[in-house]
């Protein structure tokens, strides 16, 4: 159990270390000049760091749930 734990938590880390990746990427695309500026789908590439954190957290949370069952 606690081997599954630091896993996850190592992974979380890797995984949080590249969020600044992932902003950087939307903002490149949603950015002054940039291909979505002023877009709706400018807006929703705006929410990726968002939904990249939750789906982080889900996956983490998921992995401890399945590994752990007998």
């Amino acid at each position: 159990m606690v081997s599954k734990l630091i896993g996850a938590l190592i992974a979380m880390v890797i995984g949080l270390a590249l969020l600044p990746v992932v902003g950087d990427f939307a903002a490149e695309l949603t950015g002054t000049g940039a291909q979505f500026e002023g877009t709706t789908v400018g807006a929703l590439i705006d929410l990726l760091p968002v939904l990249y954190v939750i789906i982080l957290v889900a996956a983490a949370v998921g992995y401890i749930a399945v590994s752990t069952r007998k």
